[in-house]
């Protein structure tokens, strides 16, 4: 790849990060459809748990979520209803080969849900693959450094 093929990847990956956190938080799941490859794995394990505090009583801690449509069934119950605020900020992409790729991305979001709210930080561990000419996310991690839970 040459260095300007290099920077147009990273920043179609970028553009795919984008794409998922505005797709979670307006509610666009047909949109979110188009970022994850159809063999995504996404782990939210550690979605609620804080490093410190540990995991909330009466939190079931869930297994990975596999297939796109499993991804984006189990986003759209969770986050439906919800209002939520996700942000991502300067990833660290790493380009593999011409189709492949892995990235960094800080994350901050909040989230409220009737009397429920929790606002959290922490990086998503991603690995992406270009799939006909488009990049998608194949696997995705969300790890903590901090979560806060509230109910209101």
């Amino acid at each position: 790849m040459t260095d300007i093929e290099k920077l147009l990847a990273i920043e179609e990956i970028k553009q795919l990060k984008a794409r998922y956190f505005r797709s979670i938080d307006t509610k666009e799941f047909d949109t979110l459809r188009t970022v994850f490859a159809p063999d995504a794995v996404f782990d939210f394990r550690e979605a609620l748990r804080d490093p410190v505090a540990g995991t909330p009583e009466g939190y079931t801690e869930h297994e990975p979520v596999s297939g796109l449509e499993n991804i984006v069934t189990y986003i759209g119950g969770a986050l439906a209803n919800a209002q939520s605020a996700h942000h991502g900020h300067t990833p660290e992409i790493e380009l593999l080969s011409e189709t492949t790729a892995r990235g960094i991305h800080p994350m901050e979001d909040t989230v409220k849900n009737g009397t429920f709210f929790f606002r959290g930080y922490g990086h998503y561990r991603e690995t992406y693959e270009k799939i006909d000419g488009a990049w998608r996310i194949k696997t995705s991690q969300l790890t903590r450094l901090f979560v806060k839970i509230e109910s209101r």
